[in-house]
């Protein structure tokens, strides 16, 4: 094969992996900013009153995904009206309409990723601003996550904490 040839191969398959390489990375991006049907404030309920996140996100430490709070959590405290704000009607219109499951999921974990809230929120002890930033500090719902989830954020995360990078256990 001739010089020229192999530099023209050469060549397509440097493109090649360059386009791939940026087809992945947008396809991973959220397309869409994610708009929550309820303007929740974090900072609120975080920080100023204290509440501690599994009282909404109940699962964050039993299961593989924290989940999301249904209406009826809200409504927990909200049944009466706790301030004259226009998310308390907004919880208790949507609760009338027969809502519940009214929130919108920010993460989104690709196909052949596997990834488990419970191992590293409550095994690991991993504290949630880690990957969640600092959500506790925002007074209106973020329409994109607050930290970029990369697997290169996750590996260097594994190598700090001296905990195995095998694909095998993220990737299934």
């Amino acid at each position: 094969m001739s010089p020229a040839r192999r530099l023209l191969i050469g060549a397509i398959v440097l493109v090649s992996a360059g386009a791939g390489y940026v087809a992945g990375r947008v396809q991973f991006r959220p397309v869409e900013r994610v708009s929550q049907p309820i303007s929740f404030n974090h900072k609120l309920h975080v920080a100023d009153a204290g509440i501690a996140c599994d009282t909404c996100h109940e699962f964050y430490d039993k299961a593989n995904h924290s989940g999301l709070p249904a209406l009826t959590t809200c409504l927990g405290c909200h049944e009466e009206s706790q301030t004259s704000a226009p998310e308390e009607n907004r919880i208790k219109e949507l609760a009338a309409a027969g809502q519940d499951d009214i929130f919108r999921k920010l993460f989104r974990l690709p196909d052949h990723a596997f990834y488990s809230h419970r191992r590293h929120a409550k095994i690991a002890g991993i504290p949630c601003e880690t990957c969640h930033g600092s959500i506790s500090a925002t007074t209106a719902p973020p329409q994109a996550p607050l930290v970029r989830i990369t697997m290169d954020f996750c590996i260097d995360c594994h190598k700090k904490s001296g905990v195995s990078s095998d694909c095998t256990r993220c990737h299934r």
